[in-house]
């Protein structure tokens, strides 16, 4: 756990936290189960991130953030992220500390998280909605005449 605090620095005086580096496609940047303790942040190109072996999004927005989960959590990464076509990217190495030194920078991406939570919930609702519609409930006639007594 780590406690954020007001930045006694100016913004000219942070030290450089980001470095760009390029992955060629077919490049894994984040190994499911593994812990880097490191932010990416697209810069170009395209992703895919599967869980499982299972792919479950596809990241091309220049600006998305990833690999932040793990960090937050001190925990393995959930899923692989692997370069579909050349990316480019920024590295946020050590990132519980950059994140605990720049409120702000953890500021957004908490906002970036709880939309993602939000998205996802929505995602939810509107599958169960959809999956109710599709296969209500509903006894077929053998059900609902084993329940009627038969001198009804």
């Amino acid at each position: 756990m780590f406690r954020c605090e007001p930045m006694s620095e100016s913004p000219a005086e942070y030290p450089t936290a980001l470095n760009q580096q390029q992955f060629p496609a077919g490049a894994v940047l984040i190994p499911e189960g593994g812990k880097l303790n490191t932010l990416f942040v697209l810069r170009s190109g395209e992703l895919e991130v599967s869980r499982e072996g299972v792919v479950v999004a596809t990241i091309r927005q220049p600006g998305t953030i990833f690999g932040e989960m793990s960090v937050l959590l001190d925990a393995p990464h959930s899923a692989t992220v692997k370069a579909v076509s050349q990316v480019e990217v920024y590295v946020v190495p050590n990132a519980i500390d950059v994140l605990s030194r720049r409120p702000q920078l953890l500021l957004q991406v908490a906002r970036l998280l709880a939309h993602r939570v939000a998205n996802t919930t929505a995602m939810l609702v509107a599958h169960e909605r959809a999956a109710h519609e599709a296969h209500p409930l509903v006894l077929p006639q053998e059900a609902i005449a084993w329940l009627v007594p038969s001198n009804a």
